[in-house]
Parts: C-alpha cells; structure tokens; sequence
C-alpha cells in the first residue's frame, strides 16, 4: 500500500488548490485505501472508488484520505487531476525520461514507462533530471519519483466535464 502522501504538486493553470470530491467507497474491509493512492471510479450507479491496478486508464482520482481496514463504506475526499495539475508519483522502476514520455498505471501507487504508449495515463511534466547548461552533459539522470499530469480522458475529470 502507499505511504499516506499528498501528491499535488502544483498547477500549471495557477490555482493554488487541488480540485477536491467526495465519492463513495467501500466499507475498508473491501477496499481499504490509503492517502495519496490512486483509485478508480466504478461507473455503477453507487460511483464507488477503489484501489486502481495496471490496465486502468479512465476515471482516475486520487485518494485524500484514508479509508482504513475497519472502516465503514462512507464517503471521502478525492483529488480529481485536472489538465493542468502536476502530480508527484514513484516510478516502478528507476529510469530517465522527458517531457512528454507516456506513463501507465503499475499499481495503485506507482506508474511505468510505457514505450508504445499503451494504457498510458499520464505523462512526464517535469525536467528534474535534465542537465543543466552549467552542468554541459547530455546525459539525463534517473528518476524514481516523477512529476506527471494526468491526460483529460484518463481522470475523472474528463467525465464530469463530458470531454472523456
């Protein structure tokens, strides 16, 4: 499971605060979740949110709170990931990478390259690792935590808006 985390990073757009949502989950016996875990919304009726895995490309949030083991099905905070929102996650495996590189879901709370761009969610947003002029290399360092922002049609944003 993830550490309890806050992965805002910031907003490109100029907010100064994450976009927040209650949503529905399950009693944690079922689905317990921890803060900074990303989870999928169900598209039932219920909209219930729960743990992503690899594969999951749609109505992507990211959990606020905890919803520990013995917890009762309630509804918690959620950060829906806008267009313009910077988002800091552990990569599943160290690598370099650059702006604009695809990355997909590993588990609920690390992303991976992903080549071909296949079930990508995100993608690269941030520079950490490229060299600076004074350094003169052009060799890109690797990184095991990334700054990503996640595309439109993969957040639940992108539902709510009707743009998914």
């Amino acid at each position: 499971m993830a550490t309890n985390k806050y992965p805002w990073f910031k907003s490109m757009g100029g907010d100064i605060k994450p976009l927040i949502l209650r949503i529905l989950v399950a009693a944690g016996s079922t689905a317990a979740i921890k803060r900074g875990e990303i989870c999928k919304v169900g598209k039932s009726t219920a909209r219930t949110a729960a743990p992503a895995t690899s594969g999951d490309t749609s109505a992507l949030v990211i959990a606020n709170q905890e919803q520990k083991a013995d917890d009762v099905a309630r509804y918690m905070e959620f950060i829906v990931p806008r267009p313009e929102d910077v988002f800091e996650f552990p990569l599943a495996a160290a690598r370099a990478v650059v702006v604009g590189d695809p990355l997909a879901i590993s588990d609920s709370e690390t992303l991976a390259y992903t080549a071909a761009g296949t079930n990508a969610v995100a993608r690269v947003c941030g520079d950490e690792n490229t060299p600076r002029p004074e350094e003169k290399s052009v060799t890109l360092r690797s990184l095991t935590n990334v700054r990503v922002a996640f595309d439109e049609q993969a957040s639940y944003f992108g539902e709510i808006s009707g743009n998914s």
